[in-house]
């Protein structure tokens, strides 16, 4: 039964009907956004309007109103929805004292385009050019985090555009070919699904900052120990591995306790 399994996927595969792209790319297009007002204050949040090879990328930068510390967190988020969707997120950094630029890949949200490997990271590049010049934040207090697919993007970021202050990443995928191998569990190459590389893994090594990685045990969407832990070997040192007992793909935070996250991210960041 395993094997005919096996073969009908392959099947499937070589007839062309199975695109990772469409699924790896689970975006929702919105005309608005609706964002709540429980934790960040209207009057915090700015709404931004990037261009990123022509495209319109919108964002939010939320200003936190402490005025001891300066760190701003880049967050880049996973493939679901929009950035509505991971507000809470938002809601959560603002908490320990940081303000945060979140913003919505082409095709996401209300940023035109269609989504694509090489346009998710232009689109990380504008926002990152946004926080950096024309807030005129320094390098020295950006973390820059990845969640999931967001992974891809804070990547490119840290190793191939500027150091940051910390470099986070929470759940995210070492390539294509580890993201299939986990979802498919066959041991072929991410091309074979999939048109894009993202090569994580070996873009890592170039990141000059201090490295956390936090990845939940019983994630069976992105696989512990062909990603995070393949991940954490191939970051330069100092670094950090966290594997939450436990924990799955999008709920490391409340699995590791929300006092505690906090904590933990909250110290990586500023000492």
């Amino acid at each position: 039964m395993k094997r005919l399994s096996i073969v009908a996927t392959l099947v499937f595969c070589l007839t062309g009907c199975f695109d990772m792209d469409s699924s790896l790319f689970n975006n929702t297009e919105l005309t608005a956004y609706s964002l709540s007002t429980a934790v960040i204050p209207a009057a915090q949040r700015q709404e931004v309007v990037l261009s990123s090879q022509g495209k319109r990328i919108y964002g939010y930068f939320v200003s936190h109103p402490d005025t001891t510390q300066k760190n701003v967190i880049l967050y880049n988020h996973g493939n679901r929805d929009h950035l509505q969707f991971y507000w809470d997120r938002v809601e959560l950094f603002y908490a320990m004292g940081f303000s945060v630029f979140i913003y919505d890949y082409r095709g996401y949200g209300k940023s035109e385009g269609e989504s694509s490997e090489e346009g998710i990271y232009a689109d990380a590049q504008a926002a990152s050019e946004y926080v950096r010049i024309t807030r005129s934040i320094p390098d020295s207090l950006i973390t820059v985090y990845g969640f999931s697919l967001g992974g891809a993007p804070a990547t490119h970021l840290a190793a191939n555009v500027f150091t940051p202050r910390r470099f986070i990443l929470e759940a995210a995928f070492a390539s294509a070919s580890a993201l299939t191998q986990s979802g498919t569990m066959l041991d072929v190459p991410g091309t074979f699904f999939m048109k894009g590389v993202y090569d994580n893994a070996g873009k890592i090594g170039r990141v000059k900052c201090p490295v956390m990685i936090l990845h939940g045990t019983d994630d069976t969407f992105i696989d512990l120990e062909k990603n995070g832990r393949v991940l954490y070997n191939k970051a330069p040192a100092p670094k950090h591995l966290i594997a939450v007992p436990g924990a799955g793909h999008s709920n490391v935070p409340s699995v590791m306790g929300t006092a505690l996250y906090r904590t933990t991210v909250r110290d990586f960041i500023l000492n």
